[in-house]
């Protein structure tokens, strides 16, 4: 099935509902899901018009806008694929976007398409649709809006793609994802579930793919009006007048842009009374952050959603209970709730590093999974999760195959407790083995979070010992203070072994991922303290 006939039904059952409201509009940023249809319906005739067709690719090149999800529509109901790209990618990716999916047309704005002029594999592209002002040499998107709307819905094949998106893999190399129309399919279903969706509810709408989600559910997506050439995790303004304007019901946001969001309103003196859902989505979420989000949100539900680029499980702050609270404290983890309903999960010996022999059937690969509380690797099977990696790597690394069953690695280390939930130990490959056995440095940093006078740690192997890295959160200088407190959490610590201890004035984050520690960075500096 076509994923625009999933779009399509929201058209039948609620034409007149705001499917988009975009800030950057204003009043003419109110578009239903009949008016978007209809906008995507005449996009199709355009492209039609301009020799694509079914099977092409088309790089969508567009901020977060109602012009995006026209242009994606137009996509899929012509049968294309839509090659997915932030208009601020850098220059290395989009090259090699370029060359690796060979796009035909790209849809972006005549701003961008003057920025990208020294691209070599972007100059290639032989049809380019500009939204914004126009040049004698291009083709306008506009030219769409007084087109006869096509009506055909073309019929495509089980396993067809329908996007391709970039994300970063194994070792932290960029490759390129494709998705099929049966995946978003299926992607809506199982996350209308975790997401606790309700038609006619408005969403904040921070992740394209979510945004899509949303029209075919007939959920409202609200569009900040963001800064371009700035980064998302940094605008909480727009976030703010967005609440302040249409009182959403919901939103789903990185760690970062929670914690950002929360240090805002705090100096405002407000609370996000409107959203009763908040999802944090993307790198492990620590308790704190939770109770943070608490404090400018006491009326709504929040939820942690474990999984870079999928929703594996999912965990309410109501649900995390005293004991739960101990554990965390004592160094078991970090509980991130039941996995979703519509996947296998399961715990295998930790050999990440080394790839994965092909079990012959479900049986043999059950007899090698790790018990209940036996920790081990995180894999996962289920149809929302078959996806095909367009690197010249290939996704062998993080794959295997259990008779017909594909199975993904996750590259997470975790288990399962007595009641089926999830705790999650950090990646693999963060795990150190010493003379005092193994230990990962997440549930160091989870037990630590509990701690209010401390602002960030870092605990891995440096120089071959066990090494604590403390920031802390008050900067004052105060050493009486500081010496009690590092003692505090020394004294908690005993069962990590920790052999150095050491304070710095700021723990460097990578630049790319703004909850990852700096590893290189790190050292260097303990290596001038010396």
């Amino acid at each position: 099935m076509n994923i625009a006939e999933i779009l399509h039904k929201q058209v039948e059952e609620t034409p007149e509902t705001p499917a988009i409201l975009e800030m950057r509009r204003g009043a003419r940023g109110r578009v239903s899901f009949a008016e978007l249809e209809l906008r995507a319906r005449r996009g199709v005739t355009l492209l039609r018009q301009q020799g694509m067709q079914r099977g092409d690719t088309i790089l969508l090149m567009l901020p977060l806008s109602t012009d995006f999800y026209v242009a994606l529509i137009a996509i899929f109901r012509l049968g294309a694929i839509a090659l997915i790209l932030d208009p601020d990618a850098p220059s290395d990716e989009l090259d090699r976007a370029c060359t690796l999916c060979r796009p035909k047309a790209v849809i972006t704005t005549t701003k961008n398409l003057i920025g990208r002029f020294f691209s070599r594999a972007f100059r290639k592209i032989s049809l380019k649709f500009t939204v914004g002002f126009s040049l004698p040499t291009l083709i306008s998107w506009q030219r769409a809006q007084p087109l006869e709307p096509d009506p055909k819905i073309t019929e495509i094949e089980p396993g067809t793609p329908a996007v391709i998106v970039s994300t970063v893999g194994l070792y932290d190399q960029l490759k390129f994802i494709e998705l099929t129309h049966d995946h978003l399919i299926l992607q809506q279903k199982s996350l209308s579930e975790i997401l606790l969706t309700h038609p006619g509810e408005i969403d904040i709408t921070l992740q394209p793919l979510l945004g899509l989600i949303n029209i075919g559910l007939g959920l409202t997506s609200l569009l900040p009006q963001f800064k371009t050439k700035q980064p998302l995790i940094h605008q909480t303004k727009p976030i703010i007048d967005a609440v302040n304007k249409y009182y959403p019901t919901r939103i789903a946001a990185s760690p970062t842009l929670v914690e950002n969001l929360i240090e805002a309103l705090i100096k405002k003196r407000e609370l996000l009374t409107p959203s009763y859902k908040i999802f944090i989505w993307g790198t492990p979420v620590l308790p704190s952050l939770l109770n943070q989000v608490n404090q400018i949100a006491p009326q709504a539900e929040i939820i942690a959603i474990y999984g870079e680029t999928a929703a594996i499980a999912s965990l309410s702050r109501r649900e995390i209970e005293a004991s739960d609270v101990s554990q965390m404290q004592r160094g078991k983890g970090l509980l991130v709730g039941k996995p979703a309903p519509d996947i296998q999960l399961r715990i295998i010996p930790n050999q990440w590093g080394a790839p994965v022999a092909p079990y012959q059937n479900q049986a043999e690969f059950e007899a090698t999974c790790r018990p209940r509380a036996e920790p081990g690797e995180i894999v996962l099977q289920g149809d929302r999760f078959i996806t095909r990696t367009l690197n010249e790597l290939g996704d062998e690394p993080m794959n295997f195959r259990v008779g017909e069953q594909q199975w993904h690695r996750t590259g997470d280390a975790g288990y399962l407790d007595s009641q089926g939930r999830l705790w999650l130990l950090g990646p693999c490959q963060d795990c150190i083995q010493d003379k005092f056995g193994v230990i990962y440095p997440l549930t160091v940093e989870c037990a630590v979070d509990y701690n209010r006078e401390v602002q960030r740690i870092a605990f891995f192997s440096y120089r071959y010992q066990r090494t604590l890295v403390v920031e802390m959160a008050d900067k004052s200088g105060d050493r009486t203070s500081s010496q009690r407190s590092l003692s505090s959490v020394l004294e908690s610590l005993q069962w990590a072994n920790v052999e150095a201890l050491r304070v710095v004035e700021k723990i460097p984050m990578d630049k790319r991922y703004p909850r990852r520690v700096d590893r290189v960075a790190l050292e260097r500096i303990l290596d001038e303290q010396d």
